[in-house]
């Protein structure tokens, strides 16, 4: 995929150094991410400038419950191993970066390949602010500490500012008007074509934190929706005794699931 085979990679876990694990609630997998000598000087650096050569490897790892101990999931084998790779001339079309997405047997899922990869690129575009890299070093030693801001509230520091536009409730689609609130005349949409043109789930549940973020700062619902209406991720502030309760929908076209709650305060 994109000149990129899973057999280049067969030790990649042993060999390379593990930056972090994140545990994917949408798809019960555990995410154990690798990154190269190249690719790791730079993240623990703090800089976002990879160099050519410079490689992430992923494993998908499905998880279960543990029948002497409910409370809690374990690993219970691969399910999908993911790559970047970086060549700036090579990929310059996807912003230097190189995606490859591959099953537990090393071939290729059934989508197209030039689909997935933009659908890959528009969803790591969210964090340019990272050098379009989601992970972040997690220290055993140090105090876990992130080596990039993430205090969502601060001074928006931390976040790639994503351009947003204001848009008439009844101009949008069916299915985000259903969703609203009738006092609700307006919101801030994503106005991004790119991320629009290419939506795919990872990229519904990751523009979360922007789309939270622009309500905050705009008091307004704040979405991502495709370009033809069909998908969303949509944030609705509703007041609550003086604060402020996040209301978050993702939706297929098979109908909207609410998928997560916050609250804050206004200061």
């Amino acid at each position: 995929m994109n000149g990129i085979k899973r057999s280049d990679f067969q030790n990649f876990e042993k060999d390379w150094r593990l930056v972090t694990v994140r545990y994917r609630k949408d798809s019960n997998e555990m995410r154990w991410t690798f990154a190269n000598d190249l690719a790791w000087k730079t993240l623990s650096s703090g800089s976002i400038s990879y160099p050519d050569g410079a490689m992430f490897g992923k494993i998908g790892v499905v998880t279960h419950e543990d029948s002497q101990f409910t409370s809690s999931a374990v690993p219970s084998g691969a399910r999908r191993f993911q790559f970047m790779v970086r060549d700036k001339v090579k990929y310059a079309d996807t912003g230097g970066w190189g995606y490859a997405l591959f099953d537990v047997d090393g071939k290729l899922f059934p989508e197209a390949i030039k689909e997935t990869t933009m659908a890959c690129y528009a969803c790591h575009r969210i964090v340019q602010n990272r050098g379009e890299v989601f992970s972040q070093p997690f220290q055993f030693l140090d105090g876990s500490k992130s080596l990039f801001n993430s205090t969502f509230f601060s001074e928006n520091k931390g976040f790639h500012k994503i351009q947003f536009k204001t848009v008439a409730k009844k101009n949008l689609p069916e299915a985000v008007r259903k969703q609203l609130p009738k006092e609700i005349s307006q919101i801030r949409t994503v106005d991004v074509a790119f991320l629009q043109e290419n939506l795919f789930q990872g990229t519904l549940d990751e523009i979360k934190p922007s789309l939270e973020l622009e309500s905050y700062n705009k008091k307004l619902p704040a979405a991502l929706i495709s370009t033809d209406g069909l998908r969303f991720s949509l944030i609705i502030p509703i007041e609550k005794e003086g604060c402020k309760k996040n209301r978050s929908f993702l939706t297929v076209t098979t109908g909207p699931i609410e998928i997560m709650k916050s609250e804050y305060c206004n200061p």
